[in-house]
Parts: C-alpha cells; sequence; structure tokens
C-alpha cells in the first residue's frame, strides 16, 4: 500500500496538471496513477478473495523492478529527458560514465526524502514478494 500510496500522491497532482493543459510532456504521471491503482486493484481483489495472491508475486516483482529500474535509467541514461525538450530540465547529468550511475542514484535519493521512501519499500515489496513467491513454490 506504501508503494501505490507514494505513487498515487507524486503521479496524481501532475497528471490532473497536464490533463488541464492538454499535454503530457513527462509520462511519469500518467505511469505512477496507473501503477498506483493497478497495486490497489491488486491488493482489494486478493483480499476479497477474487484472485489468488500465489498468481500476483510475479507480476508484482516485475512491476516493482520497472519502478526500481525506471528511477534508475530516468536519473541517468535518460538524463531526466524523456518527453523534455533538450536543456528543460532542472538540473543536468552531463557526462555521467556507467561507474557513477550509483553516485548518481544516490545523490538523487538522499536528496529527495519522498524518492527515498520509494525506492526503500519498493526493495522491501521486492524482497517480500520473492520470499513469498518461494515459499509459494515449495508447499
Amino acid at each position: 500500500m506504501v508503494v501505490a500510496g507514494v505513487h498515487l500522491y507524486w503521479g496524481i497532482p501532475r497528471f490532473t496538471n497536464y490533463a488541464s493543459i492538454g499535454s503530457m510532456p513527462d509520462p511519469r504521471p500518467l505511469a505512477f496513477v496507473l501503477s498506483g491503482h493497478a497495486i490497489m486493484i491488486a491488493i482489494t481483489l486478493v483480499v476479497a478473495g477474487v484472485l489468488d495472491a500465489r498468481r500476483t508475486y510475479l507480476p508484482g516483482m516485475g512491476l516493482v523492478l520497472v519502478h526500481i529500474l525506471g528511477y534508475v535509467a530516468w536519473h541517468t541514461v535518460f538524463d531526466h529527458r524523456i518527453g523534455h525538450t533538450p536543456g528543460t530540465t532542472s538540473h543536468s547529468h552531463a557526462g555521467t560514465q556507467i561507474w557513477s550511475v550509483p553516485g548518481t542514484v544516490l545523490d538523487h535519493l538522499l536528496n529527495s526524502p519522498l524518492a527515498l521512501l520509494s525506492k526503500t519499500t519498493e526493495l522491501a515489496l521486492l524482497v517480500l514478494l520473492g520470499v513469498l513467491y518461494v515459499r509459494s513454490r515449495r508447499g
């Protein structure tokens, strides 16, 4: 729920703003809103007994990996530019080399409490889903 909540908290205001101007220059708000709702729907269906929890482990792990790898890519490979005109970002990582990727990501996490919360809870969820998946395969 925390992962979904963080994504909805960040995504909804930005998505609403973009929708009101009729332009979506940054794909993240839409992705975050869809992802947050998908998580909430999956949780609701499992709790209601409509969906077997075991069927959510692998897709859940995949979604969490997309969140984590997407964050890394956004701040390194894409240099904050998907959907943006070059030079319109708040800062740049010009000259970022592959060996500085962990430093760049860590710098962003330490400068954003919400991002740090998001990635920490995502990693915890990834581990939890992995453990649950392994346990479900054993018995």
